[in-house]
Parts: structure tokens; C-alpha cells; sequence
């Protein structure tokens, strides 16, 4: 008799999972068919989407995603820049304050964190209003800046309490050998410190990017002029931009879409490590 080879280590790995990847699957397909419809109806032209709205019609109408994307690739790039400016902001102010509340010991240390963290819960439609006053006020509407700098004040206080709980758990003695070599705190803090937060800092930029990137209701009240309107207020705007032609406005959808997906496949291990390594745990 011939000796059973082994299974596969997929194939054992699919018997014992087999109701998780059927759950799963099923998930895929249902998140996956709105996305096809998308696809399908932004290479239509009018009268091919009347008679079939949701089933694919020959010829393409390619022309739909040049037309798109010749009204929104000023507003991706603005976008771009808006949302690098903000991450790289918000991830800085966040890191060195998480520190210093992780690392360095002071009278008040934890009533000024708990107090700092408060602000999280406080509902942002309160302050919404008196936020447009203050950067009408300043004279930032209509500037780059309205979108930059009052969400960086935002949206730091999460990223701090997520940093602080990940640097609270580095090893001490990793931070004192790094100090008897000579290291000072801003070498610790950047030789040693973030170089091991990579993962989580990869996680939270991400998320940073995706919320920045879907922002509209903040540029709709401060930004007016077209010329630096974020991809999202000009995905709202398709409408008016293209008439009633459904095909180019699912064409423009599907081009907003595509730069978060580029950023998700090239950090998506990074991603992934920080949700799995323990660092989201406090």
C-alpha cells in the first residue's frame, strides 16, 4: 500500500477554518458586488445605463474615466498634500507628546493625560461653529491651512493615547542601554524609541490618510474657491460638474477610490502588524 501523502499546509489550514472561510467568502462577494456595479456603470454612456443599469454593455465608454479624472486631478492633488501635511503633523505632535506622558515622570502626570483625553469626548459638531469663527477669524479660509492645521489639532489626541500605551511598554533596560552608550533623550526617542514603533505609527498614518482623504464637511464650510478643493468636496460636486451622465460620475467614484487602495497594498503589512502585534491594547 502507498503511504497517504501529506496535505498541504493550505489545504489543512482551509479544512480546519472551513466555516470562518465560507463566513468570509460570503462577506468578500457582498462587499465585492457593489464595488462591480460601480465598475460596470462607469463605462456606460447614458442610454446604455437606462436600458442596463447594473449589467455590463458593450462598447466601454472609456472616455467617462478621462472626463473624470480631468475634473478631479487637481482635487487628488490637493488631497495628496493635504493629507501627507496633516499625517505628518498629527504623527509628530502625537509621538513627542505620548513620550514624554509614557517615559518622563512629573507632578500631575496623569490628571493632565486624563484631562488632555477628555477632549476626545467632546462630540466635534459641538465646536464646529466656533472653529469657523476662529479660522474666519485668522484669516485661513480659502487657504490650504483651514484643512490643515485645525485637524491636526483635532485629530493628535488619539494618535497620543494609542503612542503613549505602545512606548509605556517598551523594555526600560533597551532605553538605559542606549543611554550608557551616550544616547540623549532625543537619540533615544529617535534611534531607539521610533524606530520599534514603525508598525503602529504605519497603522495610524494610514488611518490618518483615509479619514483626511474622506473629509468633506469641513472643506465644504471653509473652502469656496475650486482651485483647492479636496478630493472629496469635488466627489460631491460631480453632479453639478457633469449633469446627469450617472457613467462619469461612477467613474469619478471609482478614481477617488483608487489612490487609498494603491496606499492600503503598499502598506498593508505594516497595517496589519500593528493591528496583530499588541500595540492597539491598553
Amino acid at each position: 500500500m502507498k503511504a497517504n501523502k501529506p496535505l498541504p499546509e493550505w489545504r489543512k489550514i482551509l479544512r480546519h477554518d472551513m466555516g470562518i472561510h465560507f463566513f468570509l467568502g460570503i462577506g468578500l462577494l457582498l462587499s465585492a458586488i457593489p464595488i462591480l456595479f460601480m465598475l460596470s456603470i462607469s463605462l456606460k454612456s447614458q442610454g446604455q445605463f437606462l436600458t442596463n443599469p447594473l449589467g455590463f454593455s458593450a462598447p466601454f465608454q472609456w472616455d467617462n474615466w478621462v472626463i473624470a479624472f480631468n475634473v478631479l486631478k487637481y482635487s487628488i492633488l490637493n488631497s495628496a498634500l493635504i493629507a501627507a501635511a496633516v499625517t505628518i503633523g498629527s504623527l509628530t505632535l502625537a509621538s513627542l507628546g505620548a513620550y514624554v506622558f509614557a517615559r518622563f515622570k512629573f507632578p500631575g502626570r496623569n490628571l493632565l493625560f486624563w484631562c488632555v483625553l477628555g477632549i476626545l469626548f467632546v462630540p466635534g459638531i459641538l465646536t464646529f461653529a466656533t472653529r469657523v469663527v476662529l479660522v474666519a477669524e485668522m484669516g485661513l479660509l480659502n487657504t490650504y491651512w483651514v484643512m490643515i492645521i485645525p485637524i491636526i489639532a483635532g485629530t493628535q489626541i488619539f494618535e497620543m493615547f494609542v503612542l503613549r500605551a505602545f512606548f509605556a511598554g517598551i523594555s526600560e533596560e533597551i532605553l538605559d542601554a542606549a543611554r550608557v552608550d551616550g544616547a540623549n533623550v532625543i537619540a533615544v526617542f529617535t534611534k531607539i524609541v521610533l524606530p520599534m514603533s514603525r508598525p503602529i505609527l504605519a497603522t495610524l498614518a494610514v488611518l490618518r490618510v483615509l479619514d483626511v482623504w474622506n473629509e468633506w464637511l469641513w472643506p465644504m464650510v471653509t473652502v469656496t474657491e475650486r482651485a483647492i478643493r479636496p478630493m472629496a468636496l469635488q466627489v460631491f460636486w460631480l453632479q453639478s460638474d457633469m449633469g446627469a451622465h450617472v457613467g462619469r460620475q461612477m467613474a469619478g467614484y471609482a478614481l477617488a477610490s483608487i489612490p487609498m487602495l494603491i496606499l492600503f497594498i503598499l502598506f498593508s503589512k505594516q497595517f496589519v502588524e500593528g493591528l496583530t502585534s499588541g500595540s492597539l491594547k491598553w
